[in-house]
């Protein structure tokens, strides 16, 4: 009796080739969806799980300088990665910063003036990269202002959930930080107060900045 016979009489030799058919339409479609899974849990840098990120910045003056700012006035400034020079080749550029420095050189000159104190004006300054959302605000002497185009908070921390590939992504500035930056500082003047003649001195503010390129170099290791 041939095979084809014995499938269309052979009630055993029916249920064997279902099963045959079965299997060899299940087993590919198995594999397919492991094979999906897998693809969940792994990028093309390593599996998702979790990494100690460790990271070093530096920092790459392209403006500096002094001015005095009159009361209520703003003084506009335009910096350019160029100024940097070769120092910046080939640098993961993560933001930019600018610094400022300053001394109230207010006084009061009256006879009499007694408990004369002075009060510090107020420097606020605007940092801004083109497409970026600037940063603004009051400035003390010392402190500084930055823009950024990456995760800081997770530099220095152990990151979960994630891919090396995703925290890369996280991490690169993407070619960005080139061009032009721009550095808007305003000074008011706040006067001192005392008891008696008291005439003050305070027409604005001798500020000094500097902006600096901000680049990033890291390490990732899976914990």
């Amino acid at each position: 009796m041939s095979l084809m016979e014995d499938i269309k009489t052979d009630q055993r030799t029916q249920i064997l080739v279902a099963g045959m058919v079965l299997f060899a339409l299940i087993f590919p479609a198995y594999f397919y969806y492991a094979a999906g899974q897998a693809d969940s849990d792994f990028s093309v840098s390593g599996p998702v799980g979790n990494y100690t990120v460790e990271g070093t910045y530096s920092y790459h003056e392209i403006a500096s300088g002094s001015q005095f700012i009159d009361d209520g006035s703003t003084l506009e400034l335009i910096a350019n990665s160029d100024a940097a020079g070769d120092e910046i080749k080939g640098k993961n550029l993560v933001g930019v910063r600018a610094t400022l420095t300053y001394t109230d050189d207010e006084s009061a000159s009256g006879n009499p003036c007694v408990g004369y104190q002075t009060e510090d004006d107020q420097v606020s300054a605007s940092l801004e990269y083109p497409e970026m959302i600037p940063t603004n605000g009051q400035v003390l002497s010392g402190e500084s202002i930055a823009v950024e185009w990456h995760a800081s908070d997770i530099v220095d921390t152990t990151v979960s959930n994630m891919s090396e590939a995703g925290i890369r992504m996280l991490l690169d500035g993407d070619g960005m930080g080139e061009g032009e930056h721009y550095l808007d500082i305003s000074v008011e003047v706040v006067e001192g107060s005392g008891t008696g003649n008291c005439p003050t001195t305070d027409n604005g503010e001798e500020v000094a900045y500097t902006i600096e390129l901000i680049s990033l170099e890291y390490t990732i290791e899976m914990v």
